[in-house]
């Protein structure tokens, strides 16, 4: 009788809970929608409702004289600029949902939706968000008055401006440069720590690992002096040493995109040995074994048992610095002390968005149409490489 009497109990906790989740999870939708509706210009708008003036650049148009807003239209405006406590009374219900049903906490059919909700939600919040916004700014003419729908004048704009395709070309090549040489060599280094050809091996690993804490402000500005046009600079006297004259090294595009690699490859190369070296480290000692009772050398040994599985380490290593390649921007900015370098030599694709983004005004909306281009750039390079190494589209046998 007693289980009966509970029974009962539990169902009508369970209906009147399902309100609260139910009303909750609507009001959460609500606030969060009028926060991103305003693609941010949540002040400008808070400020503009607090004092009763126009909102035609937010929402429903300009009102004509003697017009006002409707019962919905009300509605939404006040919801908008109350969205946080719109959220915050929608999280307080979803609690409440909790509480009266705190066996859900220990059901093994809801833990799973609780382990992936912080995915999910920093997914959207931090990636789809953004991603959506910025694939219609890239349509809009954005200003201080407002914004402008505007079509495809971003893209025909950019495509029309020759500095985009200097910074592309830039990037492109300070890619494939940096991909050339930060694979091989760490793996190399790796391969020779690992079979012991370096007699202080923990020592190396340490030297070689330090450039990665290094602030890459701190190493722009370090390189900067070593190539600098001075007599006395690190590089110019190398070039003395070795009987050349001293040259403006960040005056010459060459002389430039040699600065940006090499720093590049002084700071990765010892992070891109700690990734080969765990790649080594799974490889069985048995297969060295037998190789070398077969009577395989050293250089065998690496290209026959080593190079063959260290494919996933090295795909995974090509396909960060192909990112890395294109995401440069920061080496470039400290190097030649600004976003504006002698005929662009230091110009990368990152550089032409941050300057259009942000170093000129009302340009948003054209930053945003090269960073679109940018992600799809990317996007199909590396699935050219994915594809090529067999990592997509493999057929199984």
């Amino acid at each position: 009788m007693q289980a009966r009497a509970v029974r009962p109990a539990v169902r009508g906790n369970g209906k009147r809970g399902l309100v609260l989740l139910v009303l909750g999870a609507l009001l959460l939708v609500l606030g969060v929608t009028g926060l991103f509706s305003l693609q941010g210009k949540a002040i400008r708008f808070d400020t503009a409702y607090d004092s009763h003036g126009d909102l035609s650049a937010f929402f429903f148009g300009k009102l004509e004289e003697g017009q006002g807003y409707n019962l919905f239209q009300n509605a939404w405006l006040g919801m908008v600029r109350y969205r946080l406590w719109v959220m915050i009374l929608g999280l307080i219900l979803i609690v409440g949902y909790v509480a009266m049903n705190r066996e859900l906490l220990y059901s093994q059919k809801v833990a799973p939706y609780v382990f992936v909700a912080p995915f999910i939600i920093t997914f959207v919040v931090f990636l789809a968000y953004p991603l959506i916004t910025t694939i219609m700014m890239s349509f809009q003419e954005i200003t201080g008055a407002g914004t402008r729908w505007i079509g495809l004048k971003n893209y025909q704009d950019m495509f029309a401006n020759k500095n985009f395709y200097t910074a592309v070309r830039n990037s492109s090549v300070y890619m494939v440069l940096t991909c050339a040489i930060l694979i091989p060599v760490p793996m190399l280094l790796a391969y020779l720590v690992e079979v012991g050809a370096v007699k202080v091996g923990n020592l190396f690993k340490t030297v070689a690992f330090m450039p990665v804490l290094c602030s890459v402000v701190v190493a722009g500005i370090i390189f900067r002096m070593m190539f600098s046009e001075l007599e006395g600079a690190m590089m110019n006297q190398l070039r003395v040493f070795f009987g050349q004259k001293p040259i403006t090294w960040l005056k010459d595009a060459n002389g430039s995109m040699f600065a940006m690699v090499l720093l590049c490859f002084w700071r990765w190369t010892g992070m891109n040995m700690l990734y080969y070296m765990a790649g080594l480290k799974s490889i069985p000692r048995d297969l060295y074994e037998a190789a070398e009772i077969d009577g395989a050398n050293g250089v065998q040994k690496f290209t026959r048992i080593c190079l063959p599985l260290l494919k996933p380490t090295t795909i995974y290593v090509l396909t960060i610095s192909i990112y890395a390649g294109l995401a440069m921007f920061t080496e470039s900015y400290m190097i030649f002390g600004g976003n504006n370098s002698p005929k662009n030599y230091g110009l990368t694709i990152v550089g032409y968005l941050y300057r259009y983004g942000f170093e000129k005004v009302d340009k948003f909306g054209f930053a945003s149409a090269v960073g679109l281009v940018l992600l799809v750039g990317a996007l199909i390079i590396t699935l050219i490489q994915l594809r090529i190494t067999g990592t997509i589209g493999k057929k199984e046998d």
